[in-house]
């Protein structure tokens, strides 16, 4: 009797033992397959849905998962295939064997996209910024009420991406508050921006204040036409950096403009004069210009920092551009001449 009581005992037990072994090669297999070999196939599909396998670690504890890849190009593929672009002459095919490459580009930038995430979101953290859920969807809700109601917007996210709205806050507007958060508290903190701003300041003070701008460009100005009291001389809209040509063509002559920031530093501006010629309207400037380091490059050196490892066979993390790249040199001289090899289609117009 007691034998038979200890038999039973034991059944659970080696059951439980069974099945955690089980599930040890079921995961052991499954990574040959994904990390090994690299090969995709129905069971890998499947298990890679329900159970977090990593295809990135960034820094300690931070990982980009394989479903969250395969989510987010299921999603930019169906907003691709969703679209009839035939009345423009364009199209969008990836079943051939161009459009897989194709694909596997649009792979590659969200990799990227996902790691870059990532890294924003522990620089944040070690700054103590957090976006909570509520704040997520305040974000949203306020869009909402600006530009329509839920319903539509729930409709158009399915329709486009197979996205409900507590993915998209998930997926897009995390990411970039975590982005436009850790940006505001670097423009405030980083003593080279400040102290660029400032300098700034000072000079449109010294304008303001009756001082000839050609003057104020050859004390201030950090460009090479400082020397020349910021003289540029003549541009069409089309030469100028766009956040300069939006203001330089709104402006009369003899204007000069509020501090104008682009990815370079800030800037003043003067109109000195304007014509059109040719049918082409051009104006002549002047520039203060003060140097700024962009927080795109801010960020790429807080990256240099960060030890990032891809598990992907198809991929590997390029140090000295802080990207993901491709193994595979065919598929790395594909994407060189992407606009070569796609006329027509219109998936590699927006990267």
């Amino acid at each position: 009797m007691k034998k038979a009581e200890a038999e039973k005992k034991i059944k659970p037990r080696t059951f439980a033992y069974a099945l955690a072994v089980m599930v040890l090669v079921y995961v052991a297999v499954i990574c040959v397959f994904l990390y090994g070999f690299g090969k995709r196939n129905f069971l890998v599909d499947n298990a890679v849905k329900y159970l977090p396998f990593p295809a990135a670690i960034v820094g300690r504890g931070n990982f980009v998962t394989v479903r969250e890849l395969d989510d987010n190009l299921s999603a930019v593929k169906r907003f691709y295939e969703s679209q009839d672009f035939s009345d423009i002459g364009l199209r969008v095919d990836f079943t051939t064997g161009d459009g897989q490459k194709r694909l596997k580009i649009k792979e590659k930038d969200i990799f990227n996209k996902l790691i870059e995430d990532r890294i924003i979101e522990r620089l944040a953290a070690e700054r103590g910024i957090t976006i909570t859920k509520e704040m997520a969807s305040q974000n949203v809700q306020r869009e909402m009420d600006q530009y329509g109601n839920g319903s539509e917007v729930e409709k158009t996210l399915d329709g486009l991406y197979g996205w409900d709205i507590e993915q998209f806050k998930e997926k897009i507007v995390k990411p970039d508050m975590y982005r436009d958060e850790l940006d505001k508290e670097w423009r405030a903190t980083d003593g080279n921006f400040v102290q660029a701003e400032a300098k700034i300041s000072e000079a449109r003070k010294a304008v303001d204040g009756g001082k000839g701008f050609a003057e104020v460009a050859e004390k201030y100005s950090e460009g090479d036409s400082a020397k020349n009291g910021g003289d540029l001389g003549w541009f069409t809209a089309d030469q100028m950096m766009p956040e300069i040509a939006v203001a330089a063509f709104m402006m009369k002559k003899g204007d000069y403009s509020d501090v104008i920031e682009s990815s370079i530093g800030f800037h003043l501006i003067r109109i000195d004069d304007k014509k059109t010629e040719d049918g082409v309207d051009k104006v002549k400037i002047r520039q203060i210009l003060v140097r700024t380091k962009s927080f795109a490059d801010w960020l790429l050196e807080q990256e240099r920092d960060m030890d990032v490892r891809l598990l992907l066979k198809d991929y590997y993390w390029d140090d000295e551009t802080e990207s993901v790249r491709f193994k595979n040199a065919e598929m790395d001289e594909f994407e060189k001449n992407l606009d070569k090899n796609s006329a027509g289609d219109i998936s590699v117009m927006f990267q």
